[in-house]
Parts: structure tokens; C-alpha cells; sequence
């Protein structure tokens, strides 16, 4: 059988990971010279106090190939082939660390091994969606080969986009890209950002939060985006994604399934990895449909 393997970007809960039997590496970041893992060092809760009260902001940081190896090597012993799907190449070193992971591993074999690793486009469930559709593709008996289309296919087919509270700490994390522009006139308004094939792309401005969750309503509707579901097109798979913000998320959630045919609906708290870059009460959509 093959085995899905991901990073803790793509956002996917403990249960939804073991469902579908989807290996994971944690992602690292750092506050100074303190480092810790995505998920496995520190709850969510802990880190966004310290991303508010801390005078540092905090970096992110790649796995070191010993972490992806650590995650491989049962897999490959239990006689399972791998398909490692990465943050994209880039944003982060994480892709390259991989590659060295499998390097050194077919070196210390002397043969290759079955492991194919993935340079993603997507960030958080958007990645994570990528991850359940070659998952199920693998639980249903197919090759790497037919996992690796399954999650390459989706690559042109869905969207990602987010309401933040504000630009600060994408500006301090250094991504903030052509929305640089908007810095100095922001005060009281509300940025919409897409996030595409490792861009960030700003979309619009709204006066208020309220006007920013009907706004995100609208582009699942019509979505002027880079990877827009075409209106009318089959069910919908989405994300609502949510930096400490569980009643705005519920919110949409409501909004979503009265408005829209659901093949599939995942809630999920934006981790580390992304919330130093959007930082707190950000949301956001994943979705494509069939």
C-alpha cells in the first residue's frame, strides 16, 4: 500500500490523519533561539500568548531530514511506499530537506527506495485537501504513481484565501508581498488575501470584519481568483480555517452549508507555521469542487 506523508502546514487534525492513514512531520518555529515543534512542543492556545506577548516574533524553520526519516523507515519496513507531499520549494527548505532525507537513505541502502517526494503549490488545508483526495486514492489500492496524479490534479482546481485582522505580522514575517502596498492605509480595514501557487496575492480591502466574512462568502460563490471552481460545478469540499477565532468559524460554517451543496466540510485552527504570518483571529477558505 502507499502511504501519504505531509507537514504539520497542511493543517490536518489528529483524527482526519489517522482516518486516513497519513503520515506526519512536524514543522519547527522559533522564538529567539527556543525552538519547537509544530504540534508536538506546544498547544496552539500556548503559542499564540507568547506570539502576543513575546517581544520577539517568532521564524519559522524546516524539518531536518533525520525527521523525515524517522517518519519513513517503519513505513518502508512494514513494506509501504511513501509519497511525501512538502511545503512548497519556495517558501521553505522543508522540500529540500526531504530530498536530502531520501538521499541519504538510498545511500545507506545502496538501491532506491519507494519514495516519492512532492514539491507542493498550497499552504495549509489547501495542502491538506491534496493529501486526503491521494490518501484515498492509496486506501482504495492505487499506485504512487495514481496518488501523485490525484494530488497534482487538484493543483489547478482549488483556492485559498484569507480575511485577516490585520497586516502586521505578515509583515513581520517577512511574506507580505505585493500587498506591501496597502501598508499605511490599512487602519481599521480589513485585508482578503489569496494565497496561490506559494504568492500571496492581495484581493480587496473591506471596512469590517462583518463585511469581510460576507465578502469570502461571495468568492466561493464567483471567485475572481488564480484557481476558481467554475459556478455550478459539482459539491463542494472546504476548510474553514481559524486563528483562535471558533465563533466566526462556526459562523461561516452555518453560512456554508445553508448556501452551498457540501460534499465535504473540515473546521481547522490555523497552527504556528502559518498564524506568525496571518497572526491571530485570521480566517480563512480551502475549496474546490468535484
Amino acid at each position: 500500500m502507499v502511504r501519504v506523508v505531509t507537514d504539520s502546514n497542511a493543517h490536518l487534525s489528529v483524527p482526519l490523519r489517522e482516518k486516513y492513514k497519513i503520515g506526519f512531520v512536524p514543522l519547527q518555529f522559533l522564538f529567539g533561539t527556543r525552538a519547537f515543534r509544530d504540534e508536538v512542543d506546544m498547544s496552539n492556545e500556548q503559542f499564540f500568548h507568547m506570539l502576543k506577548h513575546e517581544k520577539v516574533h517568532p521564524t519559522t524553520s524546516a524539518p531536518a531530514p533525520a525527521d523525515f526519516i524517522q517518519v519513513w523507515k517503519p513505513l518502508l519496513e512494514a513494506g509501504e511506499e511513501v509519497v511525501s507531499v512538502c511545503l512548497p520549494s519556495g517558501l521553505s527548505a522543508t522540500y529540500s530537506s526531504a530530498v536530502n532525507a531520501k538521499a541519504q537513505m538510498e545511500q545507506e541502502h545502496g538501491e532506491p527506495l519507494p519514495i516519492t517526494v512532492v514539491d507542493g503549490k498550497w499552504l495549509s488545508m489547501a495542502q491538506g485537501f491534496q493529501c486526503l483526495e491521494g490518501a484515498r486514492v492509496a486506501m482504495a489500492g492505487g499506485s504512487s504513481q495514481d496518488v501523485v496524479k490525484a494530488i497534482t490534479a487538484l493543483d489547478e482546481r482549488i483556492s485559498l484565501v484569507f480575511l485577516l485582522d490585520t497586516l502586521e505580522y505578515l509583515k513581520r514575517g517577512g511574506r507580505i508581498g505585493k500587498a506591501q502596498a496597502w501598508l499605511g492605509t490599512m487602519f481599521n480595514v480589513k485585508p482578503i488575501l489569496e494565497i496561490a501557487h506559494a504568492r500571496v496575492e492581495p484581493l480587496e480591502r473591506v471596512r469590517s470584519r462583518k463585511a469581510g466574512l460576507a465578502r469570502l462568502l461571495e468568492l466561493v460563490q464567483t471567485p475572481p481568483l488564480t484557481n476558481g471552481p467554475r459556478k455550478g460545478e459539482g459539491a463542494l469540499h472546504i476548510a474553514v480555517l481559524h486563528a483562535r477565532a471558533p465563533e466566526a468559524a462556526q459562523q461561516l460554517e452555518d453560512e456554508l452549508r445553508a448556501r452551498f451543496n457540501i460534499a465535504e466540510i473540515v473546521r481547522a485552527e490555523i497552527g504556528p507555521t502559518i498564524a506568525v504570518h496571518t497572526g491571530p483571529d485570521a480566517l480563512g477558505l480551502a475549496f474546490y469542487r468535484d
